[in-house]
């Protein structure tokens, strides 16, 4: 039978044993993909675009003083002078522009930045969102659009060079977002929703917010911790009972270490042979 989350509802939480399910605390979001970078998929595609810049992407790493630089070939930084951004503590200069480049594709390249570029892997603070990876972007963009642009340029009987190709993939960068920017995950919402509701510990949840689910029904599915990583604003101060947390049924004792020992053991069991133990123990001890 299909139910809510039984807000407030302490006996038939108890009653309910739940199947194990990827919680949305622990379901990737898009920024963690971009802070687990080295995750990230290798791209060849990236080698043949980038390796020919190395120099000056570690030279805007380890160089921060921005005047030695031509702003035609790195609008970053003509972007920083424009606007006089100040350097953070580490030094580094936060750009927010990543244009259309999705989340994924922001980790591939920050991991080809750090396992390309010499000193990168050890001082991700100074390039991860700053101004050496954002060049790395705007170099992407240029390869990738390159024919686009010239076209646009054509189009308008202008001189087309490299300097005006770094500048539109410039621009690009600052005014397109990935097609699923404002694209909200409902299915992840909506879980989340229902947990902050199944999960909550609080005066208003009361008693069933107190770890209840199963407590009288026995072992969650592969004998699962639900609680495991509850985000700490669903847990709120609140008077405890001891009662609260008593467990009124369990499994026979060598019934529920056969379970354990089958659920964690490697060796291959049969259909047959599973059903046959459970049932030889089944007429040893009564039925739950």
């Amino acid at each position: 039978d299909l139910v809510d989350e039984l807000w407030q509802d302490q006996a038939k939480r108890r009653e309910i044993r739940l199947g194990e399910w990827i919680h949305s605390w622990d379901t990737p979001r898009e920024e963690d993909l971009i802070q687990n970078f080295m995750s990230a998929e290798v791209s060849k595609e990236l080698d043949d675009i980038l390796l020919p810049h190395i120099a000056s992407l570690q030279k805007l790493l380890d160089s921060p003083d921005l005047n030695q630089y031509g702003a035609e070939a790195y609008p970053v930084i003509d972007y920083i002078l424009r606007s006089k951004k100040k350097p953070d503590g580490v030094g580094a200069y936060s750009i927010p522009f990543c244009g259309d480049i999705s989340s994924h594709e922001y980790a591939k390249i920050a991991r080809w930045f750090s396992e390309n570029v010499p000193g990168a892997s050890g001082q991700v603070e100074k390039w991860l969102g700053g101004m050496p990876l954002v060049h790395a972007f705007t170099l992407v963009v240029a390869h990738r659009k390159a024919s686009d642009f010239e076209k646009r340029i054509e189009a308008r009987n202008e001189e087309w060079n490299d300097s005006m190709l770094l500048k539109m993939a410039w621009a690009d960068l600052m005014i397109s977002y990935p097609t699923n920017s404002f694209v909200a995950d409902v299915d992840l919402e909506c879980l989340t929703a229902l947990e902050a509701r199944m999960f909550e510990d609080s005066e208003e949840a009361g008693p069933a917010g107190n770890q209840q689910w199963g407590l009288d029904a026995g072992q969650h599915h592969r004998r699962w911790n639900v609680y495991v990583g509850i985000p700490d604003e669903w847990v709120s101060a609140r008077d405890y009972s001891e009662s609260e947390l008593e467990v009124r049924k369990t499994l026979p004792a060598p019934f529920d270490r056969y379970l354990t020992y089958v659920i964690d053991s490697a060796a291959p069991y049969s259909v047959i042979t599973l059903m046959l133990h459970l049932w030889s123990l089944q007429t040893s001890y009564p039925k739950l």
